[in-house]
């Protein structure tokens, strides 16, 4: 979380291009989340947001995800932040089979409106060329119908109820509440995040978000350890 953010558009654009170039998706260089007249996403309404990951129906989601707090005095709204690694590495554990059925099965996703019609198919747990967990596709919003054989589904569907739940486990969720002037940036393929509902009558809530990706800033780290600045 980065404090003593500057009210202003800028702010993000120069705090983002720290680590990276601004990474368009299809809403846009950046998106507003506050409510709008007409939402085109869950995000943009007072209602809950579930515990998801961001845009899964684009073919490779944005790496690096940026939230500026602009504004925040509503009621609720509490920000939700976990670990989806260790949440998949926990149902390796304990289910080896919902796990080999979540990271082996494409799944569709959507995002429609407007002019907008954007369809990708993801693996809800990602592995890496070591069979280690690299992370997890998650967002029951923008999730399309399944379109699998009825017997598949019969075993595959308890498996992503069942991580679905690990998800909202107490013992992963950080609860939270982002303050005017902070940005948090974190792993939009590792961290899974959500929103409690809030008042829009209460007071204003505005955070302006971004993206960069995640081989910008994993070459700047490696970068900078080769000039000496990290040990």
């Amino acid at each position: 979380i980065v404090t003593d953010m500057p009210d202003s558009d800028e702010g993000l654009t120069r705090t983002a291009g720290l680590l990276g170039t601004i990474r368009p998706s299809f809403f846009g260089d950046y998106f507003d989340v506050r409510v709008h007249v007409k939402p085109t996403n869950l995000a943009f309404t007072s209602k809950a947001l579930e515990m998801h990951t961001d845009v899964p129906a684009e073919e490779l989601a944005p790496g690096i995800q940026y939230l500026h707090c602009r504004r925040n005095s509503v009621e609720g709204g509490r920000n939700l932040f976990l670990d989806g690694t260790a949440v998949a590495n926990d149902l390796r554990r304990e289910d080896p089979e919902a796990f080999r059925l979540l990271a082996e099965t494409e799944v569709p996703f959507y995002n429609e409106h407007d002019t907008i019609d954007m369809r990708a198919r993801q693996r809800v747990i990602e592995l890496d060329h070591n069979d280690e967990v690299s992370g997890v596709t998650i967002s029951q919003h923008l999730a399309d119908i399944f379109d699998l054989p009825q017997r598949f589904m019969d075993a595959y569907y308890p498996a992503l109820v069942k991580f679905g739940r690990m998800l909202q486990d107490d013992k992963y969720v950080m609860r939270f509440t982002l303050q005017a002037g902070e940005c948090i940036s974190f792993d939009n393929h590792r961290v899974v995040h959500g929103r409690a509902a809030y008042s829009a009558t209460s007071g204003e809530r505005y955070l302006r978000g971004t993206y960069t990706d995640r081989g910008e800033l994993r070459g700047l780290y490696r970068a900078m350890v080769s000039e000496g600045r990290f040990r």
